[in-house]
């Protein structure tokens, strides 16, 4: 789902990078006025958490893999505005960091997986429980709103590639749909295993379904969250399929995988190392210092919108 550079136009990478800077800078202004905080290391074990999760690709049909979106489940445990600033987060360390996903094509991913995916994760859980209002129904709604977000992603990212001219729009959305429908339903099985987990264990850490406010063992639970973060991208991330996830196979299909084309180098592009070693080892090295920076990134700017939002309170 990570559009590579070299596939969006100039215009198609303009409008979209103007579209999620507008959007990320409304969450933040709208966390930096919440009433109700979160302790800045939630946003960061989630967002690190995030991140480890995304380097697992699991095969779903002969030939193609997916892995973890993550935004309908960000949005279960931080709310919309905190979900986008940690997809955000997570979206950027990828690009810069792994090449994981285009620098000039940040704007287009953090439309197509933090702002649509958050607002479909988000909004499809609210429907359903003000029906079944019950940690069933939430955790159904926010399966559901997994597979909804997943097809919205899909969608806005075959009408970024066919403005750009790489392959007529109907044709290359139908392609992408289609293929991300089996994503889709991987997206909302690992959505659900997630939250009915916490949901079991600690409902205190969803938002929206504290009992009371505030957060049991604030401290223990984040360095919790923290260290399984680590522990999947040490241990699990190194053996997930090396197949091409759905964009990469409709790209090889519709013949436009050439155009791919990086505007910088990253250091550590595919999650490889540039010296030591290499393999799977070189994965697990790189996707811990990828869980940590993302973690240490997301919690400087949870701390630094609250510091900011004490001030002007004050």
């Amino acid at each position: 789902m990570h559009i590579p550079d070299g596939f969006l136009s100039a215009p198609v990478t303009t409008a979209t990078f103007v579209v999620a800077v507008t959007g990320v800078g409304l969450a933040l202004k709208a966390e930096s006025r919440d009433p109700q905080p979160m302790p800045a290391g939630m946003l960061g074990a989630v967002a690190a958490f995030l991140f480890a999760a995304q380097m697992i690709n699991i095969p779903v049909a002969p030939g193609i893999s997916g892995h973890l979106l993550g935004g309908a489940l960000a949005a279960a445990l931080l709310g919309p505005w905190r979900a986008l600033i940690a997809m955000t987060v997570v979206l950027i360390i990828q690009s810069l960091l792994f090449q994981d996903g285009g620098v000039g094509a940040l704007g287009a991913n953090i439309i197509d997986m933090g702002i649509a995916g958050v607002a479909a994760g988000y909004a499809v859980p609210a429907l359903i429980v003000r029906w079944t209002p019950s940690p069933r129904g939430f955790a159904a709604g926010a399966m559901l709103g997994g597979f909804v977000s997943t097809l919205a992603a899909a969608t806005l990212t075959g009408c970024w590639l066919g403005l750009s001219g790489l392959y007529p729009t109907v044709g290359i959305v139908q392609v992408l749909v289609g293929t991300h429908s089996l994503i889709g339903v991987l997206e909302a099985v690992l959505t659900g295993a997630v939250l009915v987990t916490v949901l079991r264990w600690r409902p205190d850490l969803v938002r929206g379904r504290q009992q009371e406010p505030g957060m049991r063992h604030p401290g223990a639970t984040l360095l919790g969250l923290l260290a399984a973060a680590i522990a999947v991208a040490a241990f699990v991330a190194p053996f997930a399929s090396g197949l091409p996830d759905g964009l990469e196979r409709a790209a090889e299909t519709l013949g436009f995988a050439a155009r791919e084309h990086p505007v910088m180098p990253a250091p550590f592009a595919n999650y490889a190392l540039p010296f030591g070693p290499s393999g799977r080892v070189a994965t697990a090295l790189a996707g811990t210092a990828g869980t940590l920076v993302v973690a240490a990134a997301a919690w400087f700017v949870s701390r630094g919108l609250r510091t900011h939002a004490d001030d002007v309170h004050r």
